[in-house]
């Protein structure tokens, strides 16, 4: 669920606000439905690669390091957060 919730919030689907302050994202069935199939690797150096195609045929590379810093490519887009699991 929590790689669900990672592309949800990169391809846009999820909404969330530009800001410092944490923020809860919820992921329903709907929305992993729209994020369709992805390919999910581990690489040597611990990062964990998200690749695939969003809802809108764009291509996307999204990376995830062991820090839960997420960094990546939507189509022509660049997008970069943190992400946890809620405490």
């Amino acid at each position: 669920m929590l790689m669900s919730a990672v592309l949800a919030v990169a391809l846009g689907l999820t909404p969330t606000v530009e800001t410092e302050a944490p923020q809860l994202v919820q992921v329903d069935a709907e929305t992993i439905r729209d994020i369709g199939r992805y390919k999910q690797t581990i690489a040597k150096d611990g990062k964990t690669h998200l690749i695939g195609w969003d809802p809108m045929g764009r291509h996307y590379n999204i990376s995830i390091d062991a820090n839960g810093h997420v960094r990546g490519e939507v189509g022509d887009h660049v997008v970069s957060f943190d992400v946890s699991e809620p405490s």
